[in-house]
């Protein structure tokens, strides 16, 4: 007799909490892209876009800054990590971990197993950078911030794949 297996989850005591994930991007021409990043639980009735805007951001009604929802993934203590892309950095003088290969790929070897095993900060980091690229190529209101951020990020995201995930090549 074949084993059958439950396709319930298994029962758990409390829900793994939400975190909402806020990347803060800046680019400098010479030294490229680095970024901070901020996170925080997501509690109550809380809205993620609302949460990434406060982890980031100075001032509520703030709109020089681009917060854009990038991704999502689930970490191995059971968490779920809800990921905004924030540009520029609001605190450009605070310290910030270069990112030194904007096009880097984390894959999956196993085709039914789509998480990395690897999957590191500056992967997430770097999906992030290649979503924006792409709504630079898309997106009107994101082209036009790009364009007026002053920093550059605009010509160095053109250098980028502007495709989406599934359109890449590999090397």
């Amino acid at each position: 007799m074949t084993p059958t297996r439950s396709l319930d989850p298994p029962a758990r005591d409390v829900t793994p909490p939400v975190l909402v994930e806020a990347l803060l991007l800046r680019h400098d021409p010479t030294d490229g892209f680095a970024y901070r990043r901020l996170i925080t639980a997501l509690g109550g009735r809380a809205r993620p876009d609302d949460i990434a805007r406060g982890l980031a951001l100075p001032a509520e009604d703030d709109e020089r800054h681009l917060v854009h929802s990038t991704s999502w993934r689930a970490t191995d203590e059971g968490q779920i990590v809800l990921t905004y892309l924030v540009h520029p950095d609001p605190a450009p003088d605070l310290p910030g971990t270069p990112l030194p290969d904007p096009g880097a790929i984390a894959r999956s070897p196993r085709a039914g197993h789509p998480t990395p095993p690897d999957l590191k900060p500056h992967h997430v980091v770097a999906h992030a950078v290649r979503h924006l690229a792409f709504l630079a190529r898309t997106d009107p209101a994101v082209a036009a911030h790009l364009a007026s951020s002053g920093d550059g990020a605009d010509a160095a995201l053109d250098r980028l794949p502007g495709v989406a995930a599934g359109q890449l090549q590999s090397a």
